[in-house]
Formats: C-alpha cells, sequence, structure tokens
C-alpha cells in the first residue's frame, strides 16, 4: 500500500456522515498511534455545524469536534489528500468525473464499505430525515467501518483492537 498520510471523508453535505467519519478516525488513529491526518467535506453547503445526532454520538464517546466546521469538495482538497473516503458510490463517481483531470483520482476514490472489504450495498445511507434509532445504526456503521479502516493502516505485526 502506498504511503497515506492524509484522507478526506465525504459526504453530501458534510454535516453528518463524513464529519462522524472524520472525528472518529481521528480518535481511532490516536489511539493507534498513526500519524496520518482527517478531514472530511461535502458537495452541498448544507448547514453551519454538526447534525446534532452526530454530535451526541461524539460525546457519548468523548471525542472533541469542537473545532468542526463544514467545508465543500473542491480540486485543492482533493489533491492535498492521499486517499478519498466517500459514504456513497455516487459521491465517489462524481469526484472520479468532475476531477479526472487530477492523476490518480481513481486509484485513491472508494466508498469506505468498498475500503474496508464489507460485502453488500458500498453505500452507508444519509441518515437525516430518518428516526433517531436509524440514525444510530447508521453512525455505528460507520464507527466499525472506521475500525476497520484504522486496522488496515495499522502494521500487521501489532494488531491493535479498539
Amino acid at each position: 500500500m502506498r504511503n497515506i498520510t492524509k484522507i478526506l471523508f465525504v459526504c453530501t453535505g458534510n454535516t453528518a456522515r463524513s464529519p462522524a467519519a472524520e472525528y472518529l478516525a481521528k480518535y481511532y488513529a490516536k489511539k493507534a498511534g498513526l500519524d496520518i491526518k482527517f478531514e472530511s467535506a461535502g458537495f452541498i453547503n448544507a448547514f453551519s455545524y454538526m447534525q446534532p445526532e452526530s454530535r451526541k454520538f461524539l460525546d457519548k464517546m468523548k471525542i472533541d469536534h469542537s473545532d468542526f466546521s463544514p467545508q465543500l469538495v473542491s480540486g485543492d482538497l482533493i489533491k492535498k489528500h492521499d486517499l478519498i473516503i466517500t459514504m456513497e458510490r455516487s459521491h465517489k463517481t462524481r469526484i472520479i468525473n468532475t476531477y479526472s483531470q487530477l492523476g490518480e483520482i481513481q486509484k485513491k476514490t472508494y466508498t469506505l464499505k468498498e475500503f474496508t472489504g464489507a460485502s453488500g450495498s458500498l453505500d452507508i445511507e444519509d441518515p437525516y430525515y430518518t428516526s433517531s434509532s436509524r440514525y444510530r445504526e447508521i453512525l455505528n456503521a460507520i464507527d466499525e467501518n472506521i475500525k476497520k479502516l484504522m486496522q488496515i493502516f495499522k502494521e500487521e505485526n501489532q494488531n491493535i483492537t479498539f
């Protein structure tokens, strides 16, 4: 695997799924001693804050997210990251099609579930407009896949479990 030092998580509005993924990744990477930087972005400017359910989920785990500020996907943001992890296949397709002029874009863009080797649907659905119990299920799926992602980056001879 190539040297990955910067990862960008992408979802639609950068207020629910991708910020949760960003802060969970920061948390687990720190626990595992990994030196990887994480950011998140979205395609639309949905809100100026992280969704309350995502904040509560992180708060319950005592993960500080006070410095979160949503941002939009851009060519500069895509270029500066070694790996782009999306929440849905449609996000992946949009990035590859929009930024096809950037070298290696296809080789560095994956859905979260695709990268972690999940079976079944490779999409993590948008929890917005779902019930609070479904929202928690979606955040738990993100959490489990972020743990797997960190395991992938941890050296094989150092089995860190979360």
